[in-house]
């Protein structure tokens, strides 16, 4: 019997870690236990660039971390299983499942898209269509996002006359990917890549960067993507929208009223919008004491209280939430992997390992030759296309790990530089929109049952390009500013 393709991967890296073990010398401020980490963390990089995340990559490499010494035993597991990160997107999925099974948001998004000043108004409809999906974006993850408003453009087009082949359908399903993807690296709330790069920020030498500094960037980002989406099919894919005229937002109304939300789904929305209220109060400094409050909590605090209180409401006689059947609901997978991006993200940047000095020393001389602006944008398109081929998660540790060092070490480049720079690399891996292969989101946007990937290669590859472009020389020199006061 044949072994199998996770198993080669296996054999594969751990050739790779004894070549590294062995070859390896401790040379430029590399450390000999710097020689052990880079020994598992080459190893567990290739093998998320080939298999993707995995529970099992994230236990074998927390592991093997222990096993040759290169970090300390109890310390590492607290890292993989115990951070407020992991602590908090545990409950956000639960919530957010329930939420999703409940039809609370496909009720909101066809409430938004059925407005009577939507009539006859197809632009303004494109509008609505990108504001919903980001208010949605906000409450639930991004694969269910792409799933409810495929089913709800569906609808639409066919009650309009059109198909799914037809451009209006098309364009509209380029906003799909493009919009709910993006969403998914600038908006902070329960996202685990988020959540596991901005740790990685902070542990290659920036203590004092929060999730709501973050925020205050990606935002923008955000804000630019959809512009840049919207007038993209706008002005450049100008679907013929003739048919929209037939759209019968009255009776998408007079549905909703014969079918209102259920009181579970308004209790699971009510609780989801208090957890987000909670997180957006630590970022509002006019409130003053109160901001101080929430801003001091462990970002695990509001989602589980707010889910714990949820499992002992009870509606119709029974819990809002089954913590039992949530439970094994949950995406373990990802948690374990985003436990262990979160580990050595949080370790690579120690003084014990040398490895920041090492590349400090090799890569500095370059990047000090060649002007801020240019190194910026190298390190944003290197990020882009490598995100648009692999991991988004990947892609940045990559690049945040090479470049980060050397640039904070070049004389050229000041700390609120790199900075933003670096959360510019985080937005830039979430465009990850050009590929078939760019992202698990794509699968479920380039498919019979989305839209076709020949027709939207350049679409896609064009806003990549673009997001680089914004990101090198408005945002980073904007977040330069942002960041003055906190490097």
């Amino acid at each position: 019997m044949g072994i199998t393709k996770t198993q080669r991967n296996l054999l594969l890296a751990v050739a790779i870690g004894l070549l590294v073990y062995f070859l390896v010398p401790a040379a430029n401020g590399l450390t000999p236990q710097g020689v052990r980490m880079l020994a598992v963390f080459i190893p567990v990089i290739f093998v998320w660039l080939i298999e993707g995340g995995s529970g099992w990559s994230a236990l074998f490499a927390a592991t093997m971390m222990v096993l040759i010494g290169a970090y300390n035993g109890a310390h590492t597991y607290e890292l993989l299983w115990g951070g407020s990160m992991v602590a908090m997107i545990i409950p956000f999925y639960m919530i957010s499942n329930a939420l999703e099974e409940s039809g609370a948001m496909m009720w909101v998004v066809r409430w938004i898209l059925s407005r009577k000043v939507v009539h006859g108004r197809p632009t303004l409809f494109t509008i609505l269509f990108v504001v919903s999906m980001v208010l949605s974006s906000v409450l639930i993850n991004t694969m269910v996002i792409v799933v409810i408003f495929f089913k709800i453009l569906r609808d639409i087009t066919d009650s309009i006359g059109l198909d799914k082949d037809s451009e209006f359908f098309h364009a509209h399903g380029l906003l799909i990917g493009w919009i709910a993807q993006i969403a998914d690296g600038c908006l902070i709330w329960g996202r685990p890549f988020i959540l596991s790069m901005v740790g990685i920020i902070i542990g290659l030498g920036f203590r004092n960067f929060t999730m709501n500094d973050f925020f205050k960037l990606s935002g923008l980002y955000l804000l630019f993507a959809c512009v840049v989406g919207i007038a993209l099919i706008k002005f450049w894919v100008r679907p013929d929208t003739s048919a929209f005229e037939k759209f019968d937002d009255a009776a998408i109304r007079e549905d909703l009223k014969a079918n209102p939300m259920s009181k579970r789904a308004k209790t699971l929305l009510g609780g989801m919008v208090l957890a987000i209220v909670a997180y957006v109060c630590a970022f509002l400094t006019p409130l003053g004491s109160i901001q101080t409050y929430f801003n001091g909590l462990p970002v695990a605090a509001p989602i589980s209280i707010i889910v714990a209180t949820l499992c002992v409401i009870t509606v119709d006689g029974k819990p809002a939430i089954d913590l039992g059947k949530e439970m094994g609901r949950l995406p373990w997978n990802t948690i374990m992997f985003l436990g262990s991006v979160m580990y050595f993200g949080g370790i690579i940047g120690s003084a014990d390992f040398g490895i920041s000095t090492m590349l400090s020393n090799v890569v500095t001389p370059i990047v000090a030759s060649i002007p801020a602006s240019v190194v910026i944008l190298i390190g944003l398109a290197i990020a882009s296309v490598l995100t648009n081929l692999t991991s988004n998660a990947v892609s940045a540790t990559i690049v945040l790990s090479c470049f980060i060092p050397a640039m904070l070490a070049a004389p050229n480049i000041s700390n609120s530089q790199v900075l933003a720079f670096a959360a510019c690399v985080v937005m830039v891996c979430a465009t990850a929109i050009g590929t078939l292969a760019a992202c698990a989101t794509m699968s479920l946007v380039y498919c019979p049952e989305g839209i076709e990937y020949k027709r939207s290669a350049k679409y896609s590859l064009s806003v990549c390009a673009v997001m680089v472009l914004i990101g090198a020389f408005i945002l980073v020199p904007l977040g330069s500013g942002f960041f003055a006061g906190i490097v």
